[in-house]
């Protein structure tokens, strides 16, 4: 859709996108389609003129900036126009410029990447229905992070000011809270807002969107009695660690299916009831005990009352997935470079995140695919040699003739198959390097206070 179609713009302008549009990480047109984009833009109501650098081309340089080593947007738009120019020599040497494809990324509304991650995360939720299920519920593991911006002060405003027991943070926070598929590790949803929310309120919209019957695995900062009469008010079954205050030796047993496993009533604080009517007194839940090594053990509360339907070690051993997301985590800050963002703007803070969350997505329904094609589990394939297999097939699904792109494909699907992460149960390492850094002093000024007082 266009606006401003005058009859006289140069039509190069229209050759050049779409001619890059056909050859730009072909690798993942197969998920990430023209037509998907061009929803997205109709569902916000965005119209656009023509020019060299479309919404499709913003996008995929977006995702691009994503999965390059090199945490760069004008390296990863370098890298989209150099492929490019590779394959149409007439067009070398006439890149826009890094301004011209910043105002691009600016020009795109942030309700379109909301859009776009919602189209990509429903086509990952179809690739992980034969793999999703546990007993007839999905798997679904919460948790929320922390990621780092520049220190502008429109940033500050939106995100707020971090302070600790060292003072006032250097850098603005924003808080992260996803929602991901405990067997495939792609994400259903997200939020993300100020550093001082927390992760409750953040998270509240969002299971609101998942499925009746749905098993919600997390942490002890989800565990809490008005939490779980909450989750179940929408249909939601749980399992979490029990909360570090509560006195399990203080709880009446309901009905004991053996000395660690039994059903209890569960106060709710009258503070939370004071706040909300609906709340009752108390809540029947179960409790079960697990012995991880020798004077170890850990409790935890679940929803699953059946004790023949839901046996107490398989139940507890579904914690065990939880950690799983922290490696979601890992994947988006580290692999992804979202650890530190890039843009100046709040808008821009948010479309670097959900171009970050719709790449992951993108990548883990091509692992599906690979996991379908060669049958095996999806959770075991690399997910390293899977980005680096989307970025090194792109060039030969861009290239060679169409009879033979179906054939490449499946190589890829193969390939990406091939390389298995081996099993390493109860693996434990150290947080900790054994190189170490650099020693240069902390600058603690900004570079231009530096260099007027430096400067020759």
């Amino acid at each position: 859709m266009y606006e401003n179609d005058i009859d006289n713009e140069p039509k190069k302008h229209e050759s050049i996108s779409i001619k890059m549009e056909s050859v730009s990480l072909n690798s993942i047109r197969k998920v990430l389609t023209n037509e998907d984009i061009q929803y997205a833009c109709d569902e916000v109501n965005y119209k656009y003129r023509r020019r060299v650098i479309t919404p499709i081309i913003t996008i995929l340089h977006m995702v691009l900036s994503a999965i390059w080593p090199e945490e760069s947007f004008a390296a990863s738009w370098q890298v989209l126009w150099t492929s490019f120019s590779s394959r149409f020599s007439n067009d070398a040497g006439k890149s826009p410029s890094l301004g011209s494809v910043a105002k691009a990324r600016q020009r795109l509304p942030v309700e379109l990447w909301r859009n776009l991650f919602e189209s990509i995360s429903r086509q990952s939720q179809k690739y992980s229905q034969s793999f999703d299920k546990w007993k007839g519920h999905r798997l679904v593991l919460l948790d929320g992070t922390c990621i780092s911006m520049p220190d502008k002060p429109e940033l500050f405003d939106e995100f707020g000011i971090p302070t600790g027991f060292h003072g006032r943070c250097k850098y603005p926070l924003a808080r992260l809270v996803t929602l991901c598929m405990a067997n495939t590790m792609t994400v259903l949803d997200y939020a993300l807002g100020r550093y001082d929310q927390g992760e409750n309120p953040l998270a509240r919209p969002l299971l609101q969107k998942l499925q009746k019957g749905d098993l919600l695995i997390a942490d002890r900062h989800f565990a809490a009695a008005h939490f779980y009469w909450y989750y179940m008010s929408i249909g939601l079954e749980f399992l979490t660690m029990v909360n570090q205050r509560l006195k399990i030796s203080r709880i009446n047993r309901i009905e004991s299916y053996s000395q660690n496993d039994f059903l209890g009533w569960l106060q709710i604080n009258k503070i939370y009831r004071r706040t909300n009517p609906l709340l009752p007194d108390k809540i029947m839940v179960r409790f079960i005990k697990i012995h991880v090594r020798r004077n170890k053990t850990i409790w935890f509360v679940t929803s699953l009352l059946d004790e023949k339907l839901y046996p107490a070690k398989e139940t507890a051993q579904l914690y065990n997935k939880r950690w799983r997301i922290e490696t979601l985590f890992k994947e988006v800050k580290v692999n992804f470079s979202a650890d530190v963002l890039r843009s100046l703007t709040p808008d821009g803070i948010k479309k670097e995140i959900a171009s970050r969350l719709i790449a992951v997505n993108i990548v883990r329904t091509i692992m599906l695919e690979a996991a379908i094609e060669n049958n095996i589990d999806p959770i075991r394939i690399s997910f390293v040699h899977a980005v680096r297999a989307v970025l090194y097939f792109a060039p030969a699904l861009a290239c060679e003739p169409i009879w033979r792109l179906p054939q490449i494909y499946k190589a890829m699907l193969v390939e990406i198959g091939a390389h298995i992460v081996p099993q390493r149960p109860g693996r434990k390492e150290p947080r900790a390097v054994t190189r170490e850094r650099k020693h240069y002093p902390k600058l603690r000024r900004t570079r231009e206070q530096w260099r007027k007082a430096y400067a020759a």
